[in-house]
């Protein structure tokens, strides 16, 4: 009886070690991202080189909640130049889901950011020479809101790349819109 019993054990740990070995490794549920792109910034008329880390969290197949931070600058056009810092968390939907070596996600959440916009104000001219010019710099802090669309493929089983484009209106009636290339990593 003890040898039957010892026998049926030793075969039944055997057995789940093996089935435990046959299944599929899943991806993890965290990944951080981190892009570069462009962007349209103020009231939609200043282009702007965006660069953004962000961090996701997998909650199942078909939904991922996100918090990323950005930085973006414009070069001086014309007579004006602008920077900008931002904070946004999102919730982005997967209809296809997200498990898979796929993913494309469409998402909104909340943005928060910062504008420093200079210009120039006045220009004093001597004998046909610019001799002083006055700038002037705007700082103002608004929330808006997110509109997203988001591909990424898995390279391997840890690694991803992608593609999102994007809106953010926000409510001092500026306005981002833009397209980023991200690379990430499962963690």
């Amino acid at each position: 009886m003890k040898i039957t019993l010892m026998t049926l054990g030793l075969g039944l740990a055997l057995t789940s070690t093996a089935l435990a070995q046959e299944e599929e490794p899943t991806p993890s549920k965290l990944d951080i991202r981190a892009g570069s792109g462009v962007a349209f910034m103020g009231s939609g008329d200043m282009l702007a080189l965006q660069f953004e880390n962000e961090l996701n969290y997998r909650l199942n197949p078909y939904f991922t909640v996100a918090a990323s931070a950005g930085f973006g600058k414009s070069d001086v056009i014309g007579d004006q130049t602008a920077s900008f810092l931002q904070g946004n968390t999102n919730v982005f939907v997967s209809p296809f889901r997200n498990d898979g070596y796929m993913d494309l996600r469409v998402g909104g959440g909340l943005s928060l950011y910062n504008v420093s916009h200079a210009r120039v104000q006045a220009i004093s001219y001597e004998n046909g020479e610019i001799v002083d010019v006055d700038h002037r710099l705007d700082q103002r802090s608004s929330l808006g809101f997110n509109i997203i669309l988001e591909y990424s493929l898995a390279v391997g089983e840890k690694y991803l790349i992608g593609a999102k484009a994007f809106t953010q209106p926000y409510l001092s009636g500026d306005i981002n819109s833009g397209l980023v290339f991200k690379a990430g990593i499962r963690l």
